[in-house]
């Protein structure tokens, strides 16, 4: 297996615990590390054997790396993956791809203009559940599709205390609350699975109009059928399920939103498959490379990105002016 050598931007928890040890264990490198502190880059660094950076444009000049992950806050990400692609950089980038649709669409071109991929970390499309129910789909097995819902919640109020998750409670730079941790992976399962974008959005949050939701509701159309995506942070036991209802038949992934395999499939009040083993992040990163070599793969790409986009800025508008929305 030919090695890839990844630059990392950011080192938040995800990043930290989640992705760069999926980058190693899926056989790749990581050889440069970018942090505004260079003491946190370093000591991240000295366990991978790459070299550490607090200056962005000396990673790109001296960093000696074939692509780069970038898991900063929400409002860095445009400008740092339109520098990445314009310094030759394939770009694996974390969600929210960006805030504004204008930056998403901007991205979309750096990408066609420069050549270079940019995907987005949607690791649910990883998830074997998922890839079972696409199949089913695809297969025509629940007859007519009715409703789709899909719930991914949690308990967790936020804090400011660690000054490194302070921009989660910062409305410019974040740009939502729960929507943005959890219920954009929701959007983008929907969007995958069914394999088109909705025409109409519908939305209601909590604090309503509020740009930091606390819990909130998203109802689409696509093409007749009616699906739901609902993110919290106030749940404290919730059912992270994803359920497709039709006229043939109905299958409910149980527990199948999460950072882990362990999940259920049940057909008809049936369990038809349970899921325990696997590594989402790894499959993200092998995917990320099979694109990178132009290979087959499943991975988000920019233009999912920003399909997410406008669906969380168009459920926005739909909350605050009270009324149905379109892309």
């Amino acid at each position: 297996m030919m090695t890839t050598k990844f630059g990392i931007i950011g080192l938040g928890n995800h990043a930290i615990n989640r992705v760069m040890p999926a980058i190693k264990s899926s056989g790749h490198l990581i050889t440069a590390i970018y942090s505004r502190s260079l003491k946190k880059a370093e000591k991240e660094g000295a366990s991978y054997g790459a070299k550490a950076f607090s200056d962005l444009e000396a990673l790109f000049t001296d960093g000696d790396f074939d692509v780069v992950y970038i898991a900063s806050p929400n409002f860095l990400h445009y400008e740092q993956a339109r520098l990445a692609m314009e310094n030759g950089k394939d770009v694996l980038l974390e969600k929210q791809m960006t805030l504004s649709n204008e930056d998403a669409s901007g991205l979309v071109k750096k990408s066609a203009e420069t050549g270079r991929h940019l995907a987005v970390g949607f690791h649910m499309r990883f998830h074997p559940a998922i890839a079972e129910i696409r199949n089913m789909i695809s297969g025509g097995k629940f007859g007519k599709i009715t409703l789709v819902e899909g719930t991914w919640g949690g308990l967790s109020q936020g804090s400011s205390d660690n000054p490194d998750r302070r921009w989660w409670t910062e409305d410019e730079k974040v740009g939502g609350g729960s929507v943005m941790g959890t219920g954009v992976h929701v959007l983008d399962t929907i969007n995958f699975i069914l394999g088109s974008l909705p025409e109409r959005i519908s939305a209601y949050r909590q604090p309503a109009k509020a740009v930091i939701d606390s819990t909130e509701a998203i109802s689409m159309e696509y093409n007749g059928i009616i699906a739901n995506a609902i993110s919290s942070r106030a749940m404290k036991h919730p059912r992270n399920d994803l359920v497709i209802y039709g006229t043939e038949s109905t299958a409910v992934a149980r527990n199948v939103f999460s950072t882990s395999v362990n999940s259920d499939l049940e057909i008809d009040g049936q369990i038809s498959k349970t899921f325990r083993e696997g590594n989402l992040y790894e499959d993200e990163i092998r995917s990320f490379v099979d694109m990178v070599r132009g290979k087959k793969s499943n991975i988000a790409t920019v233009k999912d990105g920003e399909a997410v986009v406008k669906i969380v800025n168009a459920a926005f508008l739909s909350d605050k002016m009270g009324k149905v929305t379109t892309l």
